[in-house]
């Protein structure tokens, strides 16, 4: 049985369909960051701009690899969360910031983990973490790669408190 699978190998990619699938730019990142309408307490309206917002990029093309990217606008940072039993590589394509992991002790402060462009970060799955843009000017685009054909996200209400009762919606 063994002797079939590199005949098999060769066969499949003529058998199966496949398609190169293509994402542009302009569909991922707007050219404003989105508004969402607000109401004040006393009724009036107004809106305010999304500080951290992901955009799909590849999602259910593939069986076993998906992709995102997380845009986060200056002094902002993303909930702590995780991204279950995927693992995640995260690449910035532009800007800095702090990729922040859980402490190592209960009660400890989140271990730093300064990023700039073109850096890679490996996340394990399950491992709590949260972005941050210091930066005062500069937009930070973060392009995150799950195991997965499409992202898990867990937002937490904290370090270790569990799942968050109310998960902003995806962007």
């Amino acid at each position: 049985m063994a002797s079939l699978l590199p005949i098999i190998n060769d066969i499949l990619p003529m058998i199966l369909p496949s398609s190169v699938s293509v994402t542009r730019k302009s569909d991922i990142i707007p050219p404003i960051p989105p508004v969402i309408p607000t109401t004040t307490a006393d009724g009036s309206k107004g809106s305010h701009r999304v500080r951290v917002y992901s955009r799909d990029a590849v999602v259910n093309k593939l069986d076993k690899v998906c992709s995102t990217v997380l845009i986060l606008s200056p002094n902002s940072y993303s909930t702590v969360r995780h991204h279950g039993e995927q693992d995640a590589i995260i690449y910035v394509a532009s800007g800095s910031g702090v990729l922040l992991t859980a402490p190592k002790d209960e009660g400890g402060e989140p271990e730093r983990h300064e990023l700039g462009q073109g850096d890679f970060a490996a996340v394990p799955a399950w491992t709590e973490h949260q972005a941050l843009n210091e930066s005062a000017e500069q937009d930070a685009h973060w392009v995150i790669i799950r195991s997965g054909s499409h992202p898990v996200e867990v937002h937490l209400k904290g370090w270790g408190r569990g799942k968050a009762e109310y998960p902003p919606s995806r962007a």
